[in-house]
């Protein structure tokens, strides 16, 4: 919940606001007054919305308050993706994450050079949606440290949302496959 402050240390009259006075600093609301024009204490609008939040308590004394939890930083973070075991020669594997942020905004894939040349990229995906153009098998070595304008602007990854990399092992040897992905993110 916001926290009200109190910014005068006077008592505050409320006129024509009864009862729900004792609900709203019962359910840790303080209240900020200001004088009006004709010297009387008037509650702002912040006191109104207290109000309605208090009332809504009230009705859901038998049930569970919700609220949307909004982000309250955004930072750039990494998202380590590896296969968990070898991917056999010519054949393929999905790799999967799943970010624990509330939103997460991917914006490059990074292939280490060691392994991009026996890789190729079938697919990303945020969810069960391609970030491809169209289909098709993207060289791995398009991902590497160095590639140029390699920056994405791919759809945001949800809470409980996966973000999929399809990737085939195009060498003779099985190889395991690991990428980070740079992006993003909201908490």
């Amino acid at each position: 919940m916001s926290r009200m402050e109190i910014v005068s240390g006077e008592e505050l009259e409320l006129i024509g606001y009864d009862d729900d006075v004792d609900e709203v600093l019962s359910s840790g609301y303080d209240i900020i007054g200001r004088r009006g024009a004709s010297g009387a204490r008037r509650a702002r609008p912040a006191y109104n919305a207290a109000l309605r939040q208090a009332a809504a308590f009230k009705q859901a004394s038998s049930g569970v308050v919700v609220r949307t939890q909004e982000p309250t930083k955004s930072r750039k973070l990494v998202l380590p993706m590896s296969s968990t075991g070898t991917v056999a020669a010519g054949a393929s594997a999905s790799i999967t994450a799943r970010p624990q942020t509330i939103a997460f905004k991917p914006q490059r894939v990074l292939v280490p050079a060691t392994i991009a040349p026996d890789f190729t990229i079938e697919d990303i995906k945020v969810g069960n949606k391609s970030q491809l153009a169209q289909s098709g098998s993207l060289p791995g070595e398009a991902f590497v440290q160095g590639a140029f304008d390699a920056m994405l602007d791919m759809d945001t990854v949800q809470t409980s949302q996966d973000f999929v990399l399809q990737v085939t092992n195009i060498s003779g040897a099985p190889r395991t496959f690991r990428a980070a992905i740079f992006g993003r993110a909201a908490d």
